[in-house]
């Protein structure tokens, strides 16, 4: 359990990180330059197009948000783990959420593609990116209820042994 905790505490960082990097990436490669263009237009035309502009980007941006969300869980599941929290419910509803967010990225990418989105480039999501990570998100919210559905038995046996003891 030692050992999980301070490769939890690594993976934590990792993850918190990789988060910072995606939101600064999606800010500054999908809003800042057509928000820019929205403060900077002079006209109601380019003010208009400009707004266009964010919300394509923003419909673009949406696989990639999701994968910010998955990085996002992925931190507080090993958060989880590095308090020790390895086999416990919150750990697998964190999975679960893990694996919702990747299997929305990629139902995402199908309904708005990439939109040609720099982001979406720098995440590397294309079709093939996307099926996969679906695939891995479905098979990690699985496991992610198994844990849940783990610890609630845990939970229960607990229970038991101590009702038990308190009888005897």
């Amino acid at each position: 359990m030692a050992k999980i905790q301070k490769d939890s505490v690594g993976l934590q960082q990792l993850f918190g990180w990789l988060f910072g990097i995606g939101v600064f990436l999606v800010f500054s490669e999908i809003a800042y330059g057509p928000l820019k263009a929205v403060v900077f237009a002079v006209g109601a035309s380019e003010r208009s197009e400009a707004l266009r502009q964010v919300g394509e980007s923003t419909l673009g941006a949406l696989p990639v948000l999701a994968l910010l969300g998955a990085l996002w869980q992925a931190r507080g599941l090993f958060k989880s783990f590095a308090g020790g929290q390895v086999l416990s419910v919150e750990a697998g509803r964190t999975l679960t959420r893990l694996g919702d967010w990747l299997v929305a990225s990629t139902i995402l990418w199908f309904i708005f593609g990439d939109g040609g989105s720099s982001a979406a480039q720098a995440f590397g999501q294309n079709l093939g990116v996307s099926v996969v990570l679906g695939c891995v998100g479905i098979a990690i919210r699985l496991f992610g209820r198994v844990i849940d559905l783990a610890a609630a038995v845990r939970d229960d046996r607990d229970q038991i042994k101590s009702d038990y003891d308190q009888i005897v």
